[in-house]
């Protein structure tokens, strides 16, 4: 088996796509580190029955679902919304058209539900249908119909 550090090195973009579903600004950071955390621990108990790959996208979600709903549990303060503003909207001007196309979609993405957000994150990384029943706990047509839905809400989501 791989060691913690080959596995970072080769699927990390699947930890950062993640999280920036998820999270943004100090949260990503936080949430970026319980998912590096989890890998970690989880490393000893991975049985290899599926591809690594698999496995960390369901470490990744796993924890990400579960930054989310622990987040929403605390206690509401006074935001100050500069401060926490989302980083992909305050990037800077200069940014080329497909980098403002990606901030886009991830602003759009992070408005979907949490079961769509894992969704479309598994399809944008062109995982199979078959790969993503298996990670998300659906059928395989299930997937299929769904991800329809969801491309739909995201064009029109993406329009406005």
């Amino acid at each position: 088996m791989a060691d913690f550090k080959e596995i970072l090195d080769k699927h990390h973009p699947i930890l950062y796509k993640i999280g920036h579903a998820y999270a943004s600004g100090e949260d990503f950071d936080d949430l970026y580190q319980e998912m590096l955390i989890n890998v970690w621990r989880g490393l000893p108990n991975f049985k290899e029955n599926s591809k690594i790959s698999t496995w960390l996208y369901k470490v990744a979600l796993n924890t990400a679902l579960t930054y989310v709903r622990n987040k929403n549990r605390k206690p509401k303060e006074s935001v100050d919304f500069e401060k926490y503003e989302n980083t992909w909207e305050s990037a800077p001007s200069y940014m080329p058209d497909a980098e403002d196309d990606i901030k886009q979609l991830y602003s759009a993405i992070r408005q979907l539900k949490k079961e769509e957000r894992s969704l479309i994150l598994l399809y944008l990384d062109e995982k199979t249908y078959d790969e993503m029943a298996e990670i998300i706990g659906f059928t395989t047509s299930n997937v299929g119909v769904r991800i329809n839905r969801i491309k739909k809400k995201l064009h029109k989501l993406l329009k406005n």
